[in-house]
């Protein structure tokens, strides 16, 4: 369901909006813990532009192309609830942006799991509250919810954003908020991987935020959500792509690097070639980057394509598919 309502611009009046129109989310929601929490004034890299952050043109690329991700998202949804048997299960997306996983599911056919965007950026929680989607402003190292009150946790798309000698405290939070028989999920683009070399090679040098953030490890998951009391946990590969359409094989490859131009706020390329020269570069980067070899630490990667493709779907429409796999631990409440 999606509510136009007010924008609610701080947590009270977000708290009472929840009341009045998402009342069981609101139900799980600690009043006391979420007043007393302090504004996060921490650097903001999803934040508006005049403050030095990338958020609208991130939030662009989301609206301009919300299925670009979706074979990722699915595939996170299955790991969260997808053996739940609790009616109207609520999920928590610790990074969840302008609400784009929650936009994404309402087309997965998922109508009865309630996808509560939670972001430490006042900027992008004001953007999900736009498309009436709930959202709540809160670090995921300190959350405002009930211990023992939701269903599952995602801590997924921008994971390494997270402070090293804070990312305990992520999964001991998740840990305390869910119900036993509730899952955490994490999700990164693992230390070494392509895509924490796009960001190292290109996102940390052409953007104006800047990128230098370590990303996680396999091991480091599987110990943290130990450490959390988290059991049965698994650590995998999952892949994870961007696929966007033209009616051309050129149009599908422009595509993509004006997708990869907004996501990731290269501004920097823009201004050294211009929109259309910059979408062209940006995609020669990534498809040079874009390139998978067989994993020494998992031996499975299916069948998947293991470097950039442009494939022709019918007369006129071709899709560009830019190949990710993204590691994915999975631990449960018991």
């Amino acid at each position: 369901m999606t509510v136009e309502t007010t924008v609610p611009e701080d947590r009270k009046s977000q708290l009472l909006a929840l009341r009045e129109i998402w009342p069981h989310v609101h139900a799980l929601i600690d009043e006391e813990r979420a007043l007393g929490c302090d504004a996060d004034e921490n650097r903001d890299d999803f934040g508006a532009s005049q403050q030095g952050g990338r958020g609208e043109s991130y939030v662009a690329a989301q609206q301009a192309r919300p299925e670009a991700r979706i074979a990722g998202i699915r595939g996170l949804m299955n790991l969260v609830v997808g053996s739940t048997a609790v009616d109207r299960p609520v999920v928590l997306d610790l990074l969840g942006g302008d609400g784009l996983l929650h936009r994404v599911c309402l087309g997965l056919d998922m109508p009865d799991t309630t996808i509560v965007t939670c972001d430490a950026s006042a900027f992008m929680v004001a953007r999900a509250w736009a498309a009436g989607i709930p959202a709540v402003l809160q670090r995921a190292q300190r959350q405002v919810f009930h211990s023992g009150s939701v269903d599952g946790v995602l801590l997924a798309y921008g994971s390494h954003h997270v402070p090293e000698p804070e990312r305990q405290a992520v999964a001991d939070e998740a840990w305390r908020v869910l119900r036993p028989g509730g899952r955490f999920v994490i999700h990164d683009f693992a230390e070494g991987s392509p895509m924490a070399v796009w960001f190292q090679e290109v996102v940390d040098k052409e953007s104006d935020t800047g990128h230098r953030y370590a990303h996680f490890t396999a091991d480091w998951m599987r110990e943290c959500l130990a450490r959390s009391g988290f059991r049965s946990v698994t650590t995998n590969l999952m892949f994870d792509p961007i696929m966007v359409t033209g009616t051309s094989e050129h149009e599908a490859q422009a595509a993509l690097g004006q997708y990869l131009l907004q996501m990731y706020g290269l501004h920097k390329l823009v201004r050294a070639h211009g929109e259309q020269g910059a979408a062209r570069a940006a995609f020669e980067l990534a498809r040079e980057i874009f390139r998978w070899e067989p994993s020494t630490s998992f031996d499975d990667m299916g069948d998947h394509v293991s470097d950039c493709v442009v494939e022709r779907m019918g007369p006129s429409k071709w899709q560009c598919i830019l190949p990710r796999f993204a590691l994915v631990a999975v631990g449960e409440k018991q």
